[in-house]
Order: C-alpha cells, then structure tokens, then sequence
C-alpha cells in the first residue's frame, strides 16, 4: 500500500494543473461566499505548531494521484469518484511536521456521501493492510500500525494513526507518516479533509478534534 501525502505532490500537481488549463488558486467551491478553507489558526493543535496557510500551493485538478490519506487504498478518482481535486498546503514552525487541507469535489451529493462511507471503510481496515504490507526502512522488519477514531459528528469524523516499527520507535516508511491526524467532514457534494503529521509528540495530541470537525463543517456551509 501507498499513501502519497498532499505536500508531497505538490510541484506534480501543480504541473498536472497548469497542463490542464486550470488556473493556480482556482479551488471549485473555494469561490463561494463562505470559503471551506481553513485558516492556520483554524488547524489542528496551532497552539503548537502556529500553521501558515500558503494559498500560493493551493490549486485544483482532476488528475491523477496515489492515495492522499494514511488509510487510502487506491487513487480517489477510482475508488472515490471524484471529480475534481483542490489542496492548500500549511506551513509550521516546528520541524518534520507538515500540514494541509484538501477538498474532494463531487458531482453530486450521495456520491459525497458514498465516498465518505468508503472512508470510514478503509480507516476500519486499515490496521490489517499496513500490518501485513508495510516493512520500516531503518529494521526491515513488519511495522504495527495502530488507528484511533477521535471524535465524529453527523457526517464527519476523525482519526489518529500511529506506526511503530518492531523496536517500538516510530516507522520510517517511504509515503506513510509514522503520526499523522486526519480530518474529514461532507457537505453536499464537497469533501474536506484536512492533515498533520510529522514526527514530533504534539502530533498526537487529539484534544480539541471535535472542534476541528465542526470548524471545517461550518466552512463547508
């Protein structure tokens, strides 16, 4: 399995955007009168972290990816139905984190609703296929994953991963975060999920998750 983070498909995407006329900035419902963007105050655990939001790396796109999130087992357009994809990544001041906040656009409502379902589906799963997949690059041994469901609210909810490879110490995996928080909440025919991690302890830290959920659900309108 792989899991290839926002940040990291940036300058990808960036090129995949520009290829398909799409202007940088341009991010689908992003235009309405209430913007689903977080600000960096609005993130999670900014009393630790202090994210930047950098609008100069948000774009939108319908090309392909490799997964977006920790638990993803395919490219969102298939396993998803996207139709489009909008990311802005956040800046940090502490080292080894990195932060964003994608938005999965649909063309319709239920299929919004079936994608979230799906999400909930592969987080259920997830310890089994990191488990039987992933090996730590430092031990080359088997790595554990462990997955927590954080807090949740009619349409959204959130998780905490933590690897750990066969001596107890965090994973050191090609394209999965060794922590990680990931948020996601649906409204109408929008998706946002939003992203830390990084290997640093206040990562996992999960207080005030549910604030989070109903910050992004109110962005969302």
């Amino acid at each position: 399995m792989r899991a290839l983070r926002s940040s990291r498909v940036a300058t990808f995407a960036a090129v995949t955007a520009a290829a398909l006329g799409l202007a940088a900035g341009a991010a689908g419902s992003a235009s309405a009168a209430t913007s689903p963007w977080l600000t960096g105050s609005q993130m999670p655990q900014n009393t630790y972290f202090h994210w930047q939001a950098e609008p100069q790396t948000r774009y939108t796109t319908t090309g392909d990816f490799q997964w977006l999130y920790t638990c993803g087992s395919g490219d969102p357009i298939r396993e998803l139905h996207t139709s489009s994809v909008s990311a802005e990544q956040f800046g940090a001041k502490a080292h080894d984190v990195q932060g964003g906040q994608i938005l999965f656009h649909f063309s319709s409502s239920a299929k919004a609703s079936a994608a979230l379902r799906k999400i909930e589906s592969d987080y259920a799963t997830c310890v089994g296929r990191i488990d039987h997949g992933a090996v730590d690059e430092n031990t080359g041994k088997a790595v554990h994953a462990g997955v927590e469901r954080t807090a949740w609210l009619q349409s959204g909810v959130s998780y905490r991963v933590e690897i750990r490879n066969n001596l107890g110490r965090p994973a050191a995996l090609p394209d999965l975060p060794s922590d990680a928080q990931e948020f996601f909440v649906q409204r109408g025919d929008t998706i946002s999920f939003v992203d830390i991690e990084g290997g640093n302890r206040y990562v996992d830290v999960t207080k005030g998750s549910l604030n989070v959920l109903k910050t992004m659900a109110a962005r969302l309108g």
